[in-house]
């Protein structure tokens, strides 16, 4: 990128209960952000009182206006926490989120974790892709028009953008900075925090992940980073046996006893999600099928209707729009 980018204001909400991480993680992002030494972002962060708040750890945050008054920012995040619930059901609160959004111009809602809901709540989300969460699955029942992938570490469609649990708002934040800076600023941004510029996987695979290194088998947690990190391998019972130093039977017994799945379960389930980020980046279906390991289409098929309920095509058309 040789221009430079537009300056931007990001306004943060603050309230009583809101995860730490959730502010953090982004505005720090966003704060590191550089465009040929120049800052780009600039935060200011408001409450719905203008007073301090505490967060959901005990941290008091002092703040530099209200959200109803004043000028707005470019852009508005709104981060999550057990104290969204509440903020997501005022009706000024929904009402001043509708009026963002129908300002003209590149003004973008970024919500991090729970923070989805204030939109969702909003109508804001409605025919539109959304993630969050996977703490508040049971909820989003309530929101019946929105299309909620809770596997997607972020979400960014039109200027509506999402993302999953706590961290995940710093994937976000690297890709609006890339969009914003270009992919250098943001390859700087994630060297600075020592982070990844971009995770691939979601939110499940991630869960399954973490159950296998919180286990006591360091045979299964090395097995389970090898599938994950080659899923295109041509992985039998034997050779996962192998991997993993030991029997057929006692592998399937482990697997069962601490992923609730089979081996061959948990190698298509982490194929289909390599797969699903493929066809996010809209790559020919063959080459997605060869590349997540599944060798034909058919095969690509099956396993999706098996675990998403759909088929690859039909989920590259609705999903594979993110930046």
């Amino acid at each position: 990128m040789d221009t430079p980018p537009r300056r931007r204001i990001i306004d943060v909400l603050l309230f009583d209960g809101v995860n730490l991480l959730d502010v953090a993680g982004p505005v720090q992002a966003f704060e590191v952000a550089r465009f040929n030494g120049d800052k780009i972002y600039q935060t200011r962060f408001l409450s719905l009182s203008g007073c301090a708040v505490t967060a959901s750890c005990g941290l008091v945050m002092s703040v530099t206006g209200t959200l109803f008054e004043g000028a707005v920012g470019n852009d508005l995040l709104v981060p999550g926490g057990a104290g969204i619930d509440a903020v997501a059901a005022r009706q000024d609160v929904q009402e001043h989120l509708r009026q963002r959004q129908a300002i003209p111009g590149d003004g973008r809602l970024i919500s991090v974790c729970s923070g989805a809901l204030a939109l969702a709540e909003a109508g804001i989300l409605n025919g539109h892709v959304a993630s969050t969460h996977w703490s508040r699955a049971p909820q989003l029942a309530a929101y019946p028009n929105v299309h909620w992938d809770l596997d997607r570490i972020f979400t960014i469609e039109e200027r509506l953008c999402t993302s999953a649990g706590i961290t995940a708002g710093i994937d976000l934040a690297l890709a609006l900075i890339r969009a914003d800076c270009g992919g250098a600023a943001a390859l700087g941004v994630a060297r600075e925090l020592v982070v990844q510029l971009r995770r691939t996987g979601g939110q499940s695979q991630y869960a399954t992940h973490l159950a296998a290194q919180f286990t006591e088998d360091e045979g299964l947690a090395r097995l389970i980073e090898l599938v994950v990190s080659d899923p295109a391998r041509p992985w039998t019972r034997e050779s996962l046996a192998d991997a993993a130093h030991m029997t057929s039977r006692t592998l399937a017994r482990r697997f069962k006893a601490y992923l609730a799945m089979t081996p061959a379960e948990f190698v298509e389930r982490t194929r289909v999600e390599q797969a699903r980020r493929l066809l996010v980046e809209q790559l020919p279906l063959k080459t997605v099928a060869k590349k997540s390991g599944f060798g034909d289409l058919q095969r690509l098929r099956r396993a999706f209707q098996r675990q998403l309920r759909t088929d690859p095509a039909s989920y590259a058309s609705l999903f594979g729009n993110e930046c």
